[in-house]
């Protein structure tokens, strides 16, 4: 079964709901611009064989990454898409081939800006992560509390942490001592 979406977008061009007629799409879902409900739904009941059509990539994904998971759902139900404005048909390996180079291509550049992120924040002087609640004097104050017999519970309540992070905390300090 052919069946078409798309996301409610302005932008000037023909009706999304005409052009997916033309495909000879048989049944016809859309969203507005915030949601996805329909094209979930949409997505998890197609079936082998079916495809599923879309006006263009902007009435189907907000993003590059939107995109390659959405025809991994799609794939994944032994379904196709069928972009008509980029003309994209995956049924066909080249399409695929097209979609697995967008992938790897965007997760590059998401690295790349990712590093160069990083790196800007370090010369700024800024540390990546979350910062630290509990300082090494306090970290040797856990040590001391453990000893003397408190249990973890009791002093990451006193601390206001899991007490899974009091037991991080124990053994690293326990592997200090050692070395």
């Amino acid at each position: 079964m052919i069946v078409g979406y798309f996301r409610r977008i302005d932008d000037g061009e023909a009706s999304p709901t005409a052009i997916l007629r033309a495909e000879r799409c048989l049944r016809i879902e859309s969203d507005d611009p915030a949601l996805r409900d329909a094209g979930s739904e949409l997505i998890a009941s197609l079936a082998n064989g079916d495809v599923l059509v879309s006006p263009s990539i902007a009435h189907l994904a907000a993003s590059t990454a939107e995109l390659l998971r959405v025809a991994r759902a799609i794939h994944a139900r032994g379904a196709t898409l069928r972009l008509v404005a980029e003309q994209i048909d995956t049924s066909i390996a080249a399409a695929r081939n097209v979609l697995a180079t967008l992938g790897s291509f965007d997760g590059r550049v998401l690295n790349d800006r990712r590093r160069i992120g990083l790196s800007e924040a370090k010369l700024r002087g800024a540390a990546p992560g979350r910062p630290c609640k509990i300082d090494d004097a306090t970290a040797c104050s856990i040590r001391d509390a453990l000893a003397s017999g408190r249990t973890y519970a009791s002093v990451a309540r006193d601390l206001g942490v899991h007490p899974t992070t009091i037991m991080r905390l124990a053994r690293r300090a326990t592997a200090r001592d050692d070395e």
